[in-house]
């Protein structure tokens, strides 16, 4: 089974593996080679003007897909079951089972259960997602792993499991390799170092239990001292960050784990914190294509697993102002129809100040997968959300069919990692 996928409408060209081409200083070429300096891109009309350097995914290479098992499993869910399949979860306590009051009750508010098996047995969500306060050592988390996995499948359906390993202050994970594991600035651009840092992460990663890494970073950072990226990104242009991207999606893939490229458009040109508040680009559109979009289009290109959609609005390139988390434009219309990417498009946190207020959880959601998302990460009501999407496939704002899109892509995700037909072996990048 591939874990890497191939990237839709390229008319022949190969996909370009993650441990190949380029150096620190030289991307490799093709369409996610920046324009030269002195020559920008025009950016024509963005809504409406399909970029001549990027391929274009049509409908129909997505419609032809044979109705396999995996299909057949998806077609087989309810809506409520398809609503709860496109939803990633947080974790309370570090034991399956073993909660205190607090975390019980915390539990029987969202879900109506109190433990983390529970969970993941009867709301049977796609994924769950480990922070801080669920970590404490490599056999613990492995434990909790085994015993969420074990739950899931008894309620019918394998869970994902998450977290953020990208290294330096983004480590979640405990252990002697994780724990190190370089912030990418620090790798200065070393593609090797960077591909066997990856590797060693990604097989401890595997070890514990995990399946999907939120990372490589993606974003460029250009305003230095004055963004909230800083140290996140591999550099400060494309080139470096391009490849870097590349050989670290090869490292995680070879370590056994997914990948998850972030922040698209690109978190790296505003100080703003999309944790706090909505952040707006307001760089032009030829800046944006030569200096930004070039390491999601190597990415993609190098087999990323899923692209996670940043809270930020762009408005050159959705005048609605809407972030892209919640942009058909940003969503469906680039990611999908002009980058061809397949794979699983999840969401920023639901429940950061960007988009999160009272009582909205049902109409972010909808909104979400209206955009063309798949999963909806950390929603702060998951059963809000659950019901949203169900009753907005009620009135005719969600079609079950689209539901269905984005659970077959969760699905086959499960499958290239393992959960649904047993171990897979992955292709060398």
């Amino acid at each position: 089974m591939r874990l890497r996928r191939t990237l839709a409408g390229l008319a022949g060209v190969a996909v370009l593996a993650g441990c190949s081409g380029g150096t620190a200083d030289t991307p490799a070429a093709g369409p996610s080679q920046p324009a030269a300096s002195g020559s920008p891109t025009p950016p024509g009309d963005p809504a409406t003007d399909p970029p001549s350097d990027l391929p274009v995914d049509p409908a129909s290479a997505r419609e032809r897909r044979p109705r396999d098992q995996l299909t057949r499993q998806v077609t087989a869910m309810s809506v409520l079951q398809l609503a709860r399949q496109l939803q990633v979860v947080t974790v309370a306590g570090t034991r399956p089972r073993r909660v205190t009051p607090d975390q019980a009750a915390a539990n029987m508010g969202r879900f109506g259960v109190r433990s983390p098996a529970a969970v993941a047995r009867t709301f049977q969500p796609a994924g769950m997602v480990y922070f801080d306060q669920n970590l404490s050592s490599p056999p613990q988390v492995r434990s909790l792993s085994s015993g969420l996995h074990r739950a899931s499948r008894r309620g019918g359906s394998p869970t994902l499991l998450f977290t953020d390993q990208e290294g330096g202050l983004v480590s979640r994970l405990p252990g002697p390799v994780t724990s190190t594991q370089p912030a990418a600035r620090d790798l200065a651009g070393e593609i090797r170092a960077g591909r066997a840092s990856a590797r060693r992460v990604g097989a401890a990663m595997r070890g514990m239990g995990l399946d999907v890494a939120f990372a490589p970073v993606a974003d460029v950072d250009t305003v230095g001292g004055a963004g909230v990226i800083g140290s996140r990104a591999f550099g400060t242009g494309p080139g470096v960050v391009s490849s870097m991207v590349r050989a670290q999606g090869c490292g995680y893939h070879r370590g056994g784990v997914g990948i998850s490229l972030k922040h698209w458009p690109g978190h790296g040109s505003t100080p703003v914190d999309s944790h706090q508040e909505l952040p707006q680009l307001t760089l032009p559109v030829s800046t944006w294509r030569r200096e930004h979009l070039p390491p999601f289009v190597a990415g993609i290109r190098a087999g990323a697993d899923m692209i996670m959609t940043g809270h930020l609005a762009y408005e050159r390139l959705d005048p609605t102002g809407k972030p892209a988390s919640l942009s058909p434009v940003m969503t469906q219309g680039w990611l999908r129809d002009r980058l061809g990417f397949d794979g699983v498009i999840v969401t920023d946190s639901l429940s950061m100040s960007a988009v999160a207020a009272p009582g909205t959880a049902g109409r972010v959601a909808v909104k979400a997968l209206r955009a063309g998302a798949d999963l909806l990460l950390m929603s702060p009501s998951p059963t809000a959300a659950a019901a949203g999407v169900r009753a907005a496939v009620r009135d005719g704002r969600l079609t079950r069919e689209r539901l269905e899109a984005s659970a077959l892509r969760v699905l086959r995700l499960k499958d290239a990692t393992g959960l649904v037909r047993g171990p897979r072996e992955l292709d060398n990048c």
